[in-house]
């Protein structure tokens, strides 16, 4: 793989990669995500939406339909720590790209009429994860698992919706999307002399908008958490903190894949094959710059949750206690070397992984496979066991 090669313009970091083929894919990360919504929760989610609603140039109709002339995936995300707008587009529409792009990260406007439209969208995104048991669950665990800036979910409330107007989200946006607040990522087929030409050009707006204080990533509670729903399944939802440390993250994630929810994973077997409980199993990792999560999921039947919250506690536990055998983290190695390069395959989600990455202060995807091939056995088991013995909280709905 190529080497990434790195400069600034005008305070925003730019991180380009050469990969050869006829496709470009870009990705302009923002330090703007949830944890920075205050006194409006889900602002930031709104905030990603409105991206797309007009400019001082373009409206609303215009803008996309510009988009859809240059032929490319164009879209946004919101998480706790970001708002990514992403671009793939032919090596010679990367300029026209770029200049798209900057009209709504320096342009966007903000009116009443605009907000009302898409806040009723925003609205029903919301009632139907509300609808949702297992997102609902997961909604209220988190609640519980964080405090402050980080204890409500990245699109919000329902209340919160109905209470913001253009002012706010306009002011969000003008405080939040400046170049020192981000970075842009630009990886294939486009030299790199056209893409500086073209970021030189379009980007050339230094801001002087204040630096923003980060909010703490605070915890809560753990323990146990139990609500009653969930109609004729029972849901469960098992949060571990996690040091944010890279090292050590990369070490819980490795144990994760072991535990977790692949079919020769500790949990599957045990919930899905020799129990019987359910079918869905998952476990993942969500982090940020200064926090991290293991998240476990499953379901069963409405009456076997106490097996399925015992299933889960034992597994997580003799996991830790007994540790994994070599042949284990020999194919947890070789699945993340699958998806360290299927990521290299994809520059849409390498730019994501680049901009993201260096926002945030974790290795670069090369590096990180570097850590994973040579980390000693008994480091991924060490993570496991710290992160146990840390904050947990599982949550259980049933009826």
């Amino acid at each position: 793989m190529v080497e990434v090669r790195r400069f600034r313009h005008r305070g925003l970091r730019v991180m380009y990669q050469p990969i050869p083929g006829p496709l470009t894919a870009i990705a302009l990360s923002v330090r703007a995500g949830a944890r920075f919504d205050g006194r409006h929760p889900g602002i930031a989610h709104m905030a990603e939406h409105m991206l797309f609603q007009g400019t001082a140039s373009l409206d609303q109709v215009a803008l996309n339909r510009r988009a859809a002339e240059l032929g490319g995936e164009h879209n946004a995300d919101t998480g706790y720590e970001t708002i990514s707008l992403t671009f793939e587009v032919f090596n010679e529409d990367v300029a026209d790209a770029l200049a798209l792009l900057a009209e709504q990260f320096y342009r966007s406007r903000v009116s009443d009429e605009r907000l009302r439209k898409e806040r009723r969208v925003v609205l029903d995104e919301i009632r139907g994860r509300i609808d949702d048991p297992a997102e609902w669950l997961h909604t209220r665990a988190w609640d519980r698992f964080f405090r402050g800036a980080m204890a409500h979910p990245v699109w919000g409330s329902i209340q919160s919706l109905r209470h913001m107007r253009a002012p706010h989200v306009s002011a969000f946006i003008a405080r939040h999307f400046t170049p020192a607040r981000s970075v842009l990522a630009v990886v294939g087929g486009v030299t790199e002399a056209a893409a500086r030409a073209a970021i030189r050009k379009h980007f050339s707006v230094a801001s002087a908008v204040p630096a923003v204080r980060v909010p703490p990533a605070r915890f809560g509670s753990g323990g146990r958490q139990r609500l009653r729903g969930g109609g004729g399944q029972a849901y469960l939802v098992k949060l571990i903190a996690v040091p944010p440390v890279p090292r050590q993250l990369i070490a819980t994630g490795l144990a994760l894949d072991l535990v977790g929810a692949d079919p020769d994973s500790h949990l599957f077997q045990e919930i899905r094959e020799r129990l019987g409980l359910g079918y869905d199993v998952s476990a993942t990792l969500d982090w940020g710059a200064d926090w991290a999560v293991a998240i476990i999921a499953a379901s069963a039947a409405r009456g076997a949750a106490q097996r399925l919250e015992r299933a889960v506690d034992e597994t997580c536990r003799r996991a830790a206690e007994e540790g994994f055998t070599a042949e284990e983290l020999l194919r947890a190695r070789k699945k993340l070397r699958y998806r360290y390069a299927s990521l290299a395959e994809s520059r849409f989600e390498r730019a994501l992984a680049l901009a993201e990455g260096t926002l945030l202060g974790f290795p670069l995807p090369e590096a990180a496979e570097r850590i994973v091939s040579s980390m000693p056995q008994a480091e991924v088991e060490r993570a496991w066991r710290a992160a146990l013995r840390g904050r947990t909280l599982t949550a259980v709905l049933a009826d």
